[in-house]
């Protein structure tokens, strides 16, 4: 039997349709591939949650509410100056509550819920290192964070026609918010890999409350007198801010560094980078607010020195070799180098030293330009003692815990708690032994140089600060003794 035409009807009823072409990538809208993968993964995720759109949703109907309420108030008054600041109020209010308190929060089990799935090997394997997973986290919770700023610019372009606005202090007030965002941002991400769940439960049920709080009754009824400190006009205006700048791009890149450091393998060593910047802040803070005001230069440099103690002695002492040999390269240098900048809370100790001593030097520096009250002596000396503090305390009573980190920012808290309750009892009973009695810890000594200040009280005061500060940190010193004896053999296995 002969074969069927195959271009018969039969055979052509039996051959499907054409496909239509695939799309081209120029018509494909998603993603740029230059982008990194985690953030495109948890902008997909963020973008899609309830939060981001009821809160995105939330505040584009209050504040469209806000702006037609005052434009009919002020249709046929002369009080719209009046109107336009208290929309101002309004709109920075909300804004700050969204990028300051409810976009942080969101950061809180950014790490810890990896952590808690064991999905952190899996993207390892994808070979995003430790950083890129941080950075790709945090980023996409700012880049939200950013989408909320643009939306509510049209509301603030639209309140300068109500006149009395000041428009360049305002915008770069906006701008600074959105930067303080950031730094809570990473603030939340590093803890939701360092800390402990009974930390991070205090951030959301203290801190935040406290925080939405301040910024409903203690920043919008100051609003206007904050607007002037924005004023670029000013030189000494642009160098707070400048040294704000700053210090707000370190502490973002330190949390970051916090939460890196949380889930890395422990044969990399972030501990060098991050204490060499660490170093190189404190001076660059010191050098540039001192320009305007010490107390404010020597209240930052404590604020830099105090985070950058708080990973200092709270990092992991084990480490494998391989870490050892970018320094052996450089022979007994390079080995003296590694005693304060190999990982580990036993060499941070020693680098301690080298943070306080550069501290002292700069304030010895300022005194013989141009002079210096002997009181930023006395402040710096508590501060020290307040950062060595916690480390003592665990190595006399919590030296083998595993949890460090949590127990570092617990002794702290605990000691903070105590100073607050005995500055309000000397309130009422107005009795110095109830503060010399506490002296040891040295979160007391604040209230203390703040209530006996006279001269003999305030050398006093300083001596016991120093010498407290010297103790505690010869007692952190004497239990890392042999974690730093140990370096040799780590350094011979090499």
């Amino acid at each position: 039997m002969p074969d069927p035409d195959p271009t018969g009807p039969a055979t052509a009823a039996r051959v499907p349709p054409a496909l239509p072409p695939p799309p081209t990538v120029e018509g494909i809208s998603d993603f740029s591939d230059k982008l990194s993968p985690m953030l495109v993964k948890e902008l997909r995720q963020g973008l899609r949650t309830y939060t981001f759109v009821i809160l995105f949703l939330f505040l584009q109907g209050l504040l469209a509410l806000v702006v037609l309420t005052a434009s009919g108030a002020t249709a046929n008054t002369s009080g719209s100056d009046t109107a336009g600041t208290v929309v101002s109020q309004i709109v920075f209010c909300v804004y700050a509550l969204a990028v300051l308190v409810v976009q942080p929060l969101r950061g809180i089990s950014a790490l810890a819920t990896e952590i808690k799935q064991n999905t952190i090997d899996l993207l390892v394997l994808t070979r995003l290192s430790a950083w890129r997973i941080v950075w790709g986290k945090w980023s996409a919770i700012v880049s939200q964070s950013g989408l909320l700023l643009v939306a509510i610019l049209p509301y603030l372009i639209l309140r300068y026609f109500f006149g009395g606005m000041q428009l360049f202090s305002e915008m770069f007030l906006m701008l600074y918010l959105f930067l303080l965002s950031g730094v809570l941002t990473a603030f939340t991400v590093g803890l939701s890999g360092a800390g402990s769940p009974l930390i991070r439960g205090l951030v959301v049920v203290g801190g935040a409350p406290a925080l939405a709080l301040a910024i409903m009754f203690g920043f919008t009824p100051e609003f206007p007198r904050i607007v002037g400190y924005f004023n670029v006009a000013s030189a000494a205006n642009v160098g707070i801010l400048a040294g704000i700048l700053a210090l707000a791009v370190y502490l973002g890149y330190f949390f970051l560094e916090v939460g890196t450091g949380a889930i890395a393998p422990i044969s990399e060593n972030r501990a060098t980078l991050k204490r060499l910047i660490g170093l190189a802040v404190v001076v660059v803070t010191y050098g540039t607010l001192q320009i305007a005001d010490d107390g404010l230069a020597l209240l930052a440099t404590l604020v830099v020195a105090a985070l950058i103690s708080l990973d200092l002695f709270t990092e992991r002492a084990e480490f494998p070799a391989v870490v050892c040999r970018p320094f052996l390269r450089f022979g007994r240098p390079g080995r003296l180098a590694g005693r304060f900048l190999y990982p580990g809370w036993a060499t941070g100790s020693l680098f301690f030293l080298l943070l306080v001593a550069v501290t002292c030097g700069m304030l010895l520096l300022r005194q013989a330009t141009t002079g210096l009250r002997a009181e930023h002596f006395t402040y710096a000396g508590i501060g020290f003692a307040v950062m060595v503090f916690p480390a003592a305390m665990m190595q006399l009573c919590a030296r083998n815990r595993p949890e460090r980190f949590t127990m570092y920012i617990s002794i702290t808290i605990m000691g903070w708690l105590l100073a607050l309750i005995l500055g309000i009892l000397y309130g009422e009973v107005r009795n110095e032994l109830l503060l010399w009695l506490f002296s040891p810890v040295p979160m007391v000594l604040f209230p203390l140089s703040n209530e006996l200040t006279s001269p003999t009280n305030r050398v006093t005061i300083s001596f016991i600060a120093w010498a407290l500060a010297g103790l505690y940190t010869l007692i952190v010193l004497v239990g890392a003794g042999r974690s730093l004896a140990a370096l040799a053999k780590l350094e011979r296995a090499e």
